[in-house]
């Protein structure tokens, strides 16, 4: 049975009604006004008949003290009155959820009138600063200047071309580097659209903008103009770096005036028109620190992980997206086997990579998913590599021998995290010892020899299979692989961040097991054949 008659029903007695005009079948339109203090605004109101989605709120028109931009109105009069992700859908109660989505769109248009959600529009920028899209791959924030680059009809902005084109690979056609002049400026203030004439025509009228925002800025952008003009230019791109954003224009015919000879010195710039320009940030710096924001990343660091087996396959990767191999750091993978076919149903590498070395495929594979980080594979045994002058040593073998062995020779300065997987996936832990008084690897091993700091209840069994031809192998699947390099990938966070983390972190798999002991440090162990002197 249909719920439109009874939401008609309900949306009469607040005022709204029915439009005559049904441009679709798939939404319900209605007309009435939001009621404020300042008085009713009239408006349209799109209803999904599935009530899947809020009802679309449209000014009509937009009051004149809202002209001509306002914070959450669009064009057209489209009114943001809730953001998507704060707030659920409830299919069960479709009027009341139209009724409380409407009674949400008064009080935000209200709010606006009364000047209370201007400090929106620093977030809102880009709504209002539309124009051709140019992908931004700048690492440095200083002032500087920069390469435009074009392919078809897609455009970037790079200090490091190569690194660009690799990342845009993808894309159709090759790319050709523009003669245009490119500049780029920082400030340290947010953009705000203006509350008169918005957005800018004219350079004359970006300018005036930016002298409210920052002098400073404004002078860098009126010399960077001046000085294209100067060198004959009839296209500038000028970028600029703020704490938000970065956003851009460009001159359209910087040259429709020229100067009448050499001794002319006007700048017949200020009635130049500019083009907004739309920009999408792909640099490193970006994408690691997009999805954790104001928390510290890899990024600069040097860092050498051992094993790229069903652990390191994952965390090697993890790694790079959290900035390891960027702005001028290093991520070493270290190991000296093939992988075999055997291998591929819990590795993050695949079939392609068959009977190759795991180090060189893993770091191919990295700078295929992320172009133009430093990842530097080493397809040698690691008692034949040198590890010194790294900020962070992993051992992602999951061998106990081995990580002794790293445990007694590693740099005792830099920090040794290890990582593994206990018997056939009951659980994953990791260890790192950040104190002189604390112990290494060899120190729990012995520990977990006579009972101590074991994973689970009654320890592990030890459980192979393949013990015919193939050879014997721990059997787990690859969702354990994955969490334990999780597992690895959080230890490092919290190394990195200088975040309160205990030495020994045990996560249990396995439903039939109970954890032993909780998260602890484990203290050097007396005698220990690794660490002690």
């Amino acid at each position: 049975m249909s719920v439109i008659p009874q939401l008609l029903a309900a949306l009469k007695a607040n005022g709204f009604r029915r439009c005559e005009e049904q441009p679709s079948s798939s939404h319900l339109v209605i007309e009435g006004n939001l009621s404020t203090r300042f008085g009713d605004v009239p408006c349209l109101a799109r209803i999904d008949r599935t009530f899947q989605s809020f009802p679309l709120v449209q000014l009509t028109p937009v009051p004149e003290c809202l002209l001509p931009v306002a914070p959450h109105i669009g064009p057209a009069g489209s009114l943001c009155y809730i953001a998507n992700a704060t707030a659920i859908v409830d299919i069960f109660d479709p009027i009341g959820q139209t009724l409380a989505a409407l009674d949400q769109a008064a009080r935000v248009l209200e709010q606006i009138m009364a000047g209370e959600r201007v400090n929106d529009l620093a977030e809102e920028f880009y709504a209002f600063w539309s124009g051709i899209q140019f992908f931004v791959d700048v690492d440095s924030r200083e002032t500087g200047t920069g390469v435009l680059l074009q392919k078809k009809d897609a455009f970037a902005v790079s200090d490091n071309p190569a690194r660009t084109t690799a990342k845009l690979a993808h894309l159709p056609g090759k790319w050709r580097e523009l003669p245009w002049s490119i500049d780029r400026v920082t400030t340290k203030t947010a953009p705000r659209p203006k509350s008169d004439v918005w957005p800018p025509e004219t350079v004359g009228e970006l300018l005036a903008w930016q002298s409210r925002l920052d002098d400073a800025c404004r002078r860098k952008i009126e010399a960077r103009i001046a000085r294209a003009y100067r060198q004959g230019r009839a296209f500038a791109v000028v970028v600029i770096d703020s704490p938000l954003m970065p956003y851009a224009f460009a001159t359209l015919d910087l040259l429709k005036t020229p100067r009448e000879s050499s001794l002319d010195q006007r700048l017949p710039i200020y009635d130049v028109r500019i083009l907004c320009l739309n920009l999408i940030r792909i640099d490193d710096a970006f994408v690691t620190q997009r999805n954790i924001p104001g928390q510290t990343t890899l990024a600069g660091l040097r860092i050498a992980m051992v094993g790229v087996g069903t652990i390191g396959g994952y965390l090697g990767e993890m790694l790079a997206r959290a900035g390891a191999g960027t702005a001028g750091g290093e991520l070493m993978v270290v190991d000296n086997q093939n992988l075999e076919p055997g291998n591929l149903g819990r590795h993050r590498l695949g079939a392609s990579h068959s009977f190759l070395p795991k180090a060189t495929s893993l770091a191919d594979e990295i700078k295929r998913v992320m172009p133009g980080l430093n990842v530097r594979p080493i397809p040698h045994d690691v008692r034949e590599v040198n590890l010194e002058g790294f900020d962070l040593l992993i051992d992602a073998t999951g061998e106990q021998a081995l990580g002794q062995w790293l445990a007694a020779r590693h740099p005792q300065k830099t920090p040794l995290l290890h990582v593994w997987i206990e018997g056939a996936g009951v659980a994953v832990r990791s260890y790192i010892s950040s104190h002189a008084a604390e112990g290494c690897y060899r120190c729990l091993c012995d520990y977990e020899r006579h009972g101590d700091f074991t994973a689970v209840e009654g320890g592990v069994e030890p459980l192979f299979a393949g013990q015919g031809c193939e050879g014997p192998y721990v059997p787990f699947s690859a969702s354990v692989s994955i969490q334990a390099a999780a597992l690895g990938l959080d230890s490092v966070m919290a190394w990195v961040g200088r975040k309160a983390w205990p030495g020994l972190s045990t996560r249990v798999l396995s439903r039939t097991h109970e954890a032993a002991n909780a998260d602890c440090t484990v203290l050097k162990r007396p005698g220990c054949p690794a660490c002690s002197s």
